[in-house]
């Protein structure tokens, strides 16, 4: 499927146009295909790894915050926390505010609901959600990065 094709906002297709990006990976046009881009669809996606599935999570993130939505993106640990947020900085253009928040357990981050998408460590969220976090029920997408960890004995019962 070609990125033009996608139902997606055309600023949108604009902007991965504007990267170079022109056609989905099969598995990201079989995922396109399954209708996860819907409102109230989910997606769990379990392919190789540079196969794509971040890509898929940034298309539900900014479908919905497109259209007035906001996004989590939940991480295990900092860095990878870090990375994500540098990649999402590169939305502004498109007038998304990313926020993020790795520490401060016992704050209720009441700060990062300004924000459109906002990247949290597993254990920031589940101590966003014990404090209330006034924000949490304006979310549309949570993408669970790493989900594999579910099992971990250390972050999956976090996660």
């Amino acid at each position: 499927m070609r990125i033009a094709d996608l139902p997606l906002p055309q600023p949108v297709k604009d902007f991965y146009l504007s990267e170079g990006l022109t056609e989905l990976y099969p598995p990201q046009d079989d995922a396109v295909k399954t209708g996860y881009l819907q409102s109230g669809r989910n997606l769990l996606a379990c392919i190789p790894t540079a196969s794509g599935k971040t890509l898929l999570a940034e298309f539900a993130m900014l479908n919905s915050v497109l259209s007035g939505g906001k996004a989590a993106y939940i991480v295990p640990l900092r860095a990878l926390a870090a990375e994500k947020r540098e990649r999402f900085l590169s939305f502004s253009s498109l007038g998304v505010k990313v926020g993020m928040s790795t520490s401060d357990y016992e704050n209720r981050g009441d700060y990062l609901g300004s924000n459109d998408i906002i990247v949290v460590t597993s254990e920031k969220m589940d101590s966003l959600i014990r404090n209330g976090a006034g924000w949490l029920s304006a979310l549309t997408v949570v993408v669970a990065d790493e989900v594999h960890l579910l099992d971990s004995p250390n972050r999956g019962p976090t996660l």
